[in-house]
């Protein structure tokens, strides 16, 4: 069943992202048979998709195939705040869907489109269920998430906190202060190895690592709300 009919699985918060700005459109189908579908293997020939990648990509395409939805994303530069939203769409290219073998962590990846930006690099979805990259498109699979579902949730809390007050982002001054922000909550449906969600009621912080191995990188954002929320990250970043 498509996760409009039925997001039981996801929180509150992503419920209320996908209701808000949540709509299906038909998706790309194969135009040809897809046990007729090719792929290619870890020596660069094409070789007939197995089972494992035909019944991952069908069941991407029954679970989320057309799913649009709108992240709201905020922050400060040089004082300023800024703004935007970018969109997500959740296809596969039907016949045109290019699959890969993973020499690696083993199983195979396909392409989806992602967010709809300019990028150096492909969104990827892998038979063992996670969500990756392919930095400029020659690179090994690169895990960004364990799942799509862990996903959606990133993205409702980036928009939720989206409307909160968003404070300088990076560099070691954030980073010090969310060690000493306290009455925080772990977000587990949000958060993973490289990206985690700490929550209360009125303060949010988002730490995560780079995915790229090659310049790896960690960036802390924080976000308040109400004086109470603000009073306590000023509070931290003077204390450091």
């Amino acid at each position: 069943m498509h996760i409009l009919d039925n997001p039981s699985e996801l929180s509150e918060r992503a419920q209320d992202l996908l209701r808000r700005t949540g709509r299906r459109e038909t998706p790309a189908r194969f135009e040809v048979p897809i046990e007729m579908w090719q792929v290619q293997d870890r020596a660069g020939h094409l070789v007939p998709a197995p089972m494992e990648l035909i019944i991952r990509c069908e069941g991407f395409e029954q679970r989320f195939g057309g799913l649009r939805y709108q992240v709201r994303h905020s922050w400060t530069l040089d004082g300023e705040r800024y703004e935007t939203a970018y969109s997500w769409e959740y296809d596969h290219f039907g016949v045109r869907t290019r699959a890969w073998q993973d020499p690696a962590r083993g199983g195979w990846y396909f392409e989806w489109p992602g967010e709809r930006v300019s990028k150096p690099c492909r969104d990827l979805i892998h038979t063992d269920g996670s969500v990756g990259t392919d930095v400029n498109g020659s690179s090994p699979y690169l895990p960004v998430a364990p799942s799509i579902t862990h996903l959606i949730e990133c993205h409702a809390l980036t928009d939720a906190v989206s409307v909160w007050r968003p404070w300088p982002a990076g560099g070691s001054a954030a980073a010090a202060a969310a060690e000493v922000l306290d009455g925080l909550v772990h977000v587990p449906e949000a958060s993973w190895e490289s990206s985690r969600w700490r929550l209360s009621e009125s303060v949010a912080v988002f730490d995560s690592e780079g995915w790229d191995r090659e310049n790896p990188s960690r960036r802390v954002r924080i976000w308040s709300r109400n004086e109470v929320g603000h009073r306590q990250v000023q509070e931290a970043l003077e204390s450091r």
